[in-house]
């Protein structure tokens, strides 16, 4: 075999082997990917069943002087106080375990309901978006549409800016005043709430496990959420944190979310979808990469300006979230690209 025969046979021999390599490092890329996702799933679980057990305590300590909150204050206020402070670090690491998963899980078509029903989702009062559940209270009410159970039931109840849910004033870190948050909540809707919350991390860990990973998955899922940072940075804008309004996203920074969030899609991206992009072209991979990397540099870097102290305006706020919005869109016009090299439809 003359020495164009060799170079010849030497290719034909190593294309299948890197072919194989490329699908090997997708399939492992899926692999982990699935589970990192079970892991904060899990935890999830975990969290709000101990959450459940915090507001049981609390409800037995209510309902056990008539379901009269001022006798009840009067009686175990240091335990009361206790347990509120407990919950509601109980419920922050809840919600950061499903933060950290929120862009992958709300990404795939058959687990994006969860997202609505745990983190997202309207009130049946709206037009779009609506969580579809019905959420049953421990004294027999059943709420009908009541929204998500992070953001609009617990969050606000727990931290005292849901005013219907307050029912008693209370000095809970034992200063001698009684500030704004400082609550006794609506013991009934609270245990609700955090049974809702161990029933559907349940059913969405149940879905998880099930789920087989693949690449259509991994492309839709990166594609449909990445470029929902500008609405995330909008709610920043529009939370205590920026604008003083009382509601929402009073537990911590919205910038904590929008941070795992888009982790959640670069993970996606860097461990299920690289290999498939690189393995055609390299320069567009490293392209996406740059983008995901800028991305969340301006996320940190925002966060921690913000964690220092730094005060931001509605204009600069704005202007973060039309660049934050900016990055995001060059980022999924360069995987929609790949995806049509890849020959993958984007599933609604």
């Amino acid at each position: 075999m003359n020495g164009r025969g060799l170079v010849l046979a030497a290719a034909l021999l190593l294309a299948p082997v890197a072919g194989v390599a490329a699908d090997d490092a997708e399939g492992l890329g899926l692999a982990n990917v699935k589970e990192f996702t079970l892991e904060h799933s899990r935890g999830l679980v975990a969290q709000a069943e101990l959450l459940e057990a915090g507001l049981a305590d609390y409800h037995a300590l209510v309902a056990a002087h008539g379901g009269d909150y001022a006798a009840a204050w009067a009686a175990e206020g240091a335990r009361l106080a206790e347990r509120v402070h407990t919950i509601r670090a109980l419920w922050l690491e809840a919600s950061n375990h499903y933060e950290t998963i929120e862009g992958i899980v709300a990404g795939i078509p058959e687990t994006a309901k969860y997202d609505l029903i745990l983190d997202a989702g309207n009130p049946g009062t709206e037009s779009e978006d609506v969580a579809e559940y019905d959420l049953p209270l421990p004294d027999g009410t059943v709420l009908k549409r009541p929204g998500n159970l992070f953001h609009t039931i617990t969050e606000p109840l727990f931290w005292g800016m849901d005013e219907k849910g307050v029912k008693l004033p209370a000095d809970l870190n034992g200063d001698g005043k009684v500030t704004r948050g400082e609550v006794l909540f609506d013991a009934n809707l609270g245990l609700g709430a955090a049974q809702g919350l161990v029933k559907w991390a349940k059913a969405l860990d149940a879905d998880m496990t099930a789920w087989k990973p693949n690449r259509e998955d991994a492309f839709t899922s990166v594609v449909v959420m990445t470029p929902t940072v500008g609405d995330y940075f909008g709610e920043w804008k529009e939370s205590q944190f920026i604008s003083g309004e009382i509601g929402a996203f009073v537990a911590q920074s919205r910038l904590t979310d929008v941070e795992g969030i888009m982790s959640g899609c670069r993970r996606m991206y860097s461990q299920a979808l690289s290999p498939v992009v690189a393995a055609t072209d390299a320069d567009l991979d490293s392209r996406i990469h740059a983008g995901f990397e800028e991305l969340l540099a301006l996320v940190g870097d925002t966060r921690a300006r913000e964690a220092a102290g730094t005060k931001f305006g509605a204009e600069e706020a704005d202007a973060l979230g039309n660049e934050a919005q900016d990055i995001a869109d060059r980022i999924v016009a360069m995987v929609l690209q790949a995806a049509a090299k890849a020959d993958v439809q984007i599933r609604g």
